[in-house]
């Protein structure tokens, strides 16, 4: 059976909602280079802060700061200890014990930091989303996961059916496999198919949030429903798309689940491609292609 597009007004609200959530002024945010590197981004909170607290080699720029170390392992100590002082005077937020792998440009990992520390210093991150289908005689049906009220970051709001970081050491394949069990008990035998690389860009509170969405979709069969295992998600629901689409223009998801939900939709052709929308979507691919092998 083949699903009708969303009709354009709610494509139009679709668009206003991804506008609105991605909106940054790039002339906000300082360059952060590492070891000559331009590896960061920095507000002016956290420019001052860091050329306080940094004990490594330093010079002030008229656009941003360069941190000077004698190789990437010391820069990644450094950065850790200074993360750790910030977090233990109340300065950092979201402390985690775990540390995911800071990369170049072409996706060579030069150190590993603590996850907390990435939006403060505008570093590029990796996570992995989950899409979940399921075909029904009505047509397509997506399973939508709403966060438990006890999550730090956005509790109580929808979800992709399983989402997460990518550790340090982790590539995205065994991430995602791991959080479809931890999150939604995916069995081994049901393997999500990799479908595309976006990355998404948006001030938050603690910083910049810059990272690479390795978004994987999965078929799931009629009768299956998913169980979560680790108390992170309060419930699971079958969503029409219409219901999906105006959940997301209401604002009730995640702004990065909003995003990869969409493009599933997208790539089920839901939205017209001569809708402004379409081309919005498409420019989540810039910046995202180096990301993809790796």
């Amino acid at each position: 059976m083949n699903t009708p597009p969303l009709p354009r007004p709610v494509q139009t609200a679709l668009l206003a909602f991804l506008q609105n959530a991605f909106r940054h002024r790039p002339q906000d945010f300082r360059p952060l280079r590492l070891n000559g590197l331009p590896l960061g981004l920095l507000n002016a909170q956290w420019h001052n802060r860091l050329r306080q607290d940094w004990t490594g080699r330093l010079k002030t720029h008229s656009d941003g700061l360069s941190l000077e170390t004698g190789d990437w392992h010391s820069t990644g100590q450094i950065l850790q200890d200074t993360a750790r002082r910030w977090h233990q005077t109340g300065l950092l937020g979201g402390w985690r014990d775990e540390k995911h792998d800071v990369r170049d440009a072409t996706g060579r990992v030069l150190f590993t930091l603590e996850r907390a520390a990435f939006r403060p210093l505008g570093l590029t991150s990796r996570a992995v989303h989950l899409n979940g289908l399921c075909q029904t005689p009505d047509g397509p049906r997506l399973w939508i996961a709403r966060r438990s009220t006890h999550k730090a970051v956005d509790p109580g709001k929808l979800d992709n059916l399983t989402g997460g970081g990518v550790a340090a050491g982790e590539t995205p394949a065994p991430a995602m496999r791991r959080e479809a069990w931890e999150e939604a008990g995916i069995p081994p035998e049901l393997t999500p198919v990799p479908a595309e690389t976006l990355l998404s860009v948006h001030p938050v509170k603690r910083g910049l949030h810059r990272e690479h969405l390795h978004i994987f979709d999965l078929q799931l069969p009629p009768g299956f429903t998913p169980q979560n295992q680790d108390g992170e998600v309060a419930a699971f629901t079958l969503m029409t798309p219409a219901d999906t689409a105006a959940a997301i223009a209401q604002g009730r998801m995640m702004n990065d689940s909003a995003l990869v939900t969409l493009s599933l939709l997208h790539r089920l052709r839901l939205t017209t491609p001569d809708h402004p929308l379409a081309a919005f979507l498409q420019s989540f691919h810039s910046g995202a292609e180096g990301a993809k092998a790796v």
